[in-house]
C-alpha cells in the first residue's frame, strides 16, 4: 500500500506545473529538508545544485577525519553523475532511501537503510556547511 502511495504522489508531482515550470522528484526531496526547521540551511539557495568533483570531496573529508561521509559522497547520487556530487543529489540520495525504508521486507534491512540515510544527511549538512563557509 505504501509503495502504491509513493508511486501515485511521484505522478502527481510530475504532473502538476509550479510557477511555469514542472516539479520534479528532486523539488520535492528540497521542500522537505528545507521544512525541517533544526536542518542547516543554505545562505544562497544555487548552490544547491552546485557541482564539486567527487574525488576532490572524497578527499577533502577524508583529510577531516569524516571516513563515514566520505565513502557516502563515493556513491551518493551516483545514477545523476558519476563525477561530480551536489548537494541537492546526495539530498536526494537521502530522500530516496526513506522510500526505500518503506519498502522494506525485514528489520535487518530497515535498520541498513536507516543508517545510510543518516550518514547520508550528516553528509548533506556537512556539505551545507562548507558551502555556507565557501569552502565548497
Amino acid at each position: 500500500m505504501i509503495r502504491a502511495i509513493e508511486s501515485q504522489r511521484a505522478q502527481d508531482l510530475r504532473s502538476n506545473p509550479v510557477e511555469g515550470e514542472w516539479e520534479t522528484e528532486g523539488d520535492s526531496a528540497r521542500e522537505r529538508w528545507e521544512a525541517q526547521p533544526w536542518r542547516r540551511q543554505l545562505q544562497d539557495p544555487r548552490d544547491h545544485e552546485h557541482r564539486v568533483a567527487r574525488p576532490a570531496l572524497v578527499e577533502s573529508l577524508l583529510a577531516e577525519g569524516f571516513a563515514v561521509e566520505a565513502d557516502v559522497a563515493r556513491f551518493a547520487g551516483m545514477l545523476e553523475d558519476r563525477g561530480a556530487l551536489s548537494i541537492g543529489q546526495v539530498v536526494r540520495f537521502a530522500d530516496g532511501l526513506r522510500v526505500r525504508m518503506a519498502q522494506a521486507t525485514t528489520d535487518d534491512e530497515v535498520l541498513q537503510l536507516a543508517y545510510l540515510r543518516r550518514n547520508a544527511e550528516e553528509l548533506a549538512e556537512r556539505m551545507i556547511d562548507w558551502a555556507n563557509a565557501g569552502r565548497l
